[in-house]
């Protein structure tokens, strides 16, 4: 097997090579769409093309948008592309391409995340673990299905993002949308059939993407990986939050770093909580999924990614955010957090039990070893604290004797947070005795002091909102919320049981800054927005706000 590396680019790439096809003349401006034209241009020239598509109304802005025009690729197969991610780094992409893509056609796309998300060297190894992710995949796909779908392999990469750059934290979560992106700005994807799959670290991805920013995606395959690393490891979730997401899980029963027995309480909560998930076991499987990948790709393919479709416009929205950045489910958006005190009318959220936190150790193990070989200590982890360097063979892990890396993940997880532990390895050599303490079990890093949540229900119409500190809400309105007569109205039902009228009855106008805005985000050619209502909740129930602290003057200390 292959060590998981992936190399620190320094270029600026945004055009990709497998576009751009040798000899042929770009096209002229003006000869490009009008909403290309505005996509592509310099910030001086954006205001201009954003007028002239404004200037349009929403159903010539519409039938602008349903004009993008995607080009043949020059190369196909899988092909490797250097982005420059929200975060500031630039990181590799993988992306396969059909050897028959059709620009005509729109294709599903599969999002692929890797393990071992705290970062990678930087060295000039050619295959980096979004790659390979990806082509664990590719190796296995049924025959039928290799001309019907695009993949796309995502790196974390760049070790001095840090935890940052994880899949379940905001910056780790922006860089994967923008690689998402930058795909669809390229390529045809259907818009309405993007899943995200991964494994270990990446499946816990998955599930950190159904808690805090799901309407991208159509469906979610974690395969061996827990729902609670994100929560355990820095980033607070609900279980609500996963209503509506249809999310295929997983796991081995003789997996020792998540054994599929110690997940049935989480999964069981869950799914009494309403959300949608379906849990398969394989009682055999360790970590890897080698041995059951070929299977579940085909399974994952012929009843989720050939009949799933994304839910636009559900009827029931039940969203909790201690963040306006994901504040957004659907058609609904939490904008302002705001204690609500007497007047919080939605419930409380349900207290997610924990059986456990996993300890980490704060190394990346070479793949191309049996015996636990360490290829990368993560910068602040406690590995690095006691002094472990890349090259040591963990030997064992207090009196626990480690040949192999899954005697290691064993005893691993017998240790809680907190505990002391004494780890001997081999270098150069000679043995080494390390002593050292597993983090404690704190709180979520950076866990907000409120978190607000809001259950909404729509009908042609109406909108019927209960909120628990949510000071201002928007509603990001679509033909199919309006009745009959294209009106709107939004009620409050407060906490005494009684409702407030937010909205009377009313038509809503298109907005084409909003159509265009909702486009430019996420380059859905299917989203339907016309128009953002927003809901001043607590002027509405009298709540006062703060006054914003006055600007500091220079001369202020």
């Amino acid at each position: 097997m292959r060590t998981l590396r992936i190399s620190l680019l320094a270029c600026l790439v945004l055009t990709p090579a497998f576009l751009a096809k040798p000899g042929q003349a770009q096209d002229e401006p003006a000869a490009k769409p009008l909403i290309q034209r505005y996509l592509d241009a310099t910030e001086n020239r954006k205001p201009e093309y954003r007028k002239q598509l404004i200037a349009l109304g929403a159903d010539g802005l519409r039938k602008a948008i349903a004009e993008y025009r995607f080009e043949k690729p020059a190369q196909t197969g899988t092909v490797k592309q250097r982005v420059m991610c929200p975060d500031g780094h630039v990181r590799p992409m993988w992306v396969y391409v059909p050897a028959n893509y059709d620009p005509q056609k729109s294709y599903p796309l599969i999002v692929h995340m890797h393990g071992g998300v705290r970062g990678a060297p930087a060295d000039a190894d050619p295959v980096g673990p979004g790659q390979y992710e990806l082509e664990s995949w590719l190796n296995v796909l049924p025959e039928n299905w290799r001309n019907e779908l695009i993949l796309l392999g995502v790196s974390a990469g760049v070790p001095q993002t840090g935890e940052d750059a994880m899949w379940w934290r905001n910056a780790g979560q922006k860089n994967v949308l923008h690689m998402i992106r930058e795909t669809r700005r390229l390529l045809n994807i259907d818009d309405d059939r993007i899943f995200i799959e991964g494994h270990s670290d990446g499946a816990s991805g998955a599930f950190g993407f159904a808690f805090r920013r799901p309407d991208t995606f159509a469906g979610f395959f974690p395969m061996n990986g827990h729902p609670l690393v994100p929560h355990s490891n820095g980033t607070t979730a609900w279980l609500e939050n996963l209503k509506g997401s249809s999310i295929y899980a997983v796991n081995g029963g003789a997996d020792q770093l998540y054994p599929a027995q110690s997940l049935a309480p989480v999964y069981t909560q869950a799914l009494n909580t309403g959300a949608s998930i379906e849990w398969k076991v394989h009682d055999r499987l360790g970590h890897q999924i080698t041995p059951v990948l070929k299977e579940e790709v085909a399974n994952i393919l012929a009843t989720r990614v050939a009949k799933q479709r994304r839910d636009r416009a559900p009827t029931t929205v039940d969203w909790t955010t201690d963040d306006p950045q994901t504040g957004r489910r659907a058609w609904l958006e939490i904008t302002e957090l705001l204690d609500l005190g007497r007047h919080n009318s939605a419930p409380a959220n349900v207290q997610i039990q924990i059986p456990g936190r996993r300890v980490r150790l704060g190394v990346q193990l070479s793949q191309e070893a049996e015996a636990p070989t360490v290829d990368t200590v993560v910068a602040g982890s406690v590995a690095e604290k006691i002094g472990v360097k890349a090259g040591d063979v963990i030997l064992k892990l207090d009196d626990n004797e480690t040949p192999a890396v899954e005697d290691l993940l064993e005893v691993l997880g017998k240790k809680a947070p907190g505990d002391n532990f004494t780890l001997t390895v081999r270098r150069a050599g000679k043995e080494h005795t390390l002593k050292g303490q597993f983090e404690g079990a704190d709180s979520p890093a950076g866990a907000a002091a409120i978190t607000a949540r809001v259950v909404a229900e729509l009908a042609p119409g109406l909108v019927s909102i209960r909120v628990r500190n949510a000071g201002t809400v928007v509603l990001h309105v679509t033909p199919a919320m309006l009745d009959s007569e294209g009106k709107l109205q939004v009620v409050l039902v407060r906490a005494d049981g009684k409702t407030q009228v937010l909205r009377a009855a009313a038509p809503v106008v298109a907005d084409p800054a909003a159509i265009l805005d909702a486009f430019e985000a996420g380059l859905d050619r299917k989203d339907t927005t016309i128009a953002r209502l927003v809901l001043d909740i607590a002027g509405a129930l009298e709540v006062k706000r703060k006054p914003k602290a006055p600007p500091q003057q220079e001369d202020d200390f």
